[in-house]
């Protein structure tokens, strides 16, 4: 399955995409998977999501993405982020946040779902420093042009 998602990151995230407008789904992947800083784990009842978590911060890795081989339909999938991160929030990693990206979610943009074509459920962990920063470099494009409001208010984006 890690390859399924380093293939999901080379051939779905990475390339520029007219949907948003000539720019990467996910802009800084490619960056992060060229240097060897994506630590890429499997979360299982043995090797739990804190197993994981401690095993990325070990790992010295700017990033990660975990595995969930479970199936979540697209309404639990907000939910379990947030517990995710109430669970970082209350341990001794607050400075991650984590994002998870869902095949059963149906968001789009300008009728691109890069979601969907994930190879399975994904938990991204990443510096909430560094999500602060891209975030501010992205308002400055027209990155968010063709997104619904509807997506804008999942990711949290203000007007």
């Amino acid at each position: 399955m890690k390859d399924k998602v380093l293939e999901y990151i080379k051939n779905v995230l990475e390339p520029a995409r007219e949907e948003y407008n000539g720019i990467s789904a996910c802009p800084f992947a490619k960056k992060e998977r060229e240097s060897d800083n994506i630590f890429i784990d499997e979360i299982t009842y043995e090797n739990d999501f804190m197993i994981c978590m401690k095993k990325f911060i070990n790992s010295g890795k700017n990033s990660a993405v975990f595995i969930n081989d479970g199936e979540m339909p697209e309404k639990d999938t907000k939910r379990y982020q947030r517990f995710l991160n109430k669970i970082l929030e209350y341990s001794d990693l607050k400075k991650w946040k984590a994002l998870c990206i869902n095949p059963n979610d149906k968001l789009e943009v300008d009728g691109l779902n890069v979601r969907a074509l994930a190879p399975c459920f994904l938990v991204l962990i990443n510096d909430k420093k560094d999500i602060y920063y891209a975030h501010q470099s992205m308002k400055k494009t027209k990155y968010y042009d063709k997104m619904s409001s509807k997506y804008k208010e999942y990711l949290g984006i203000k007007k």
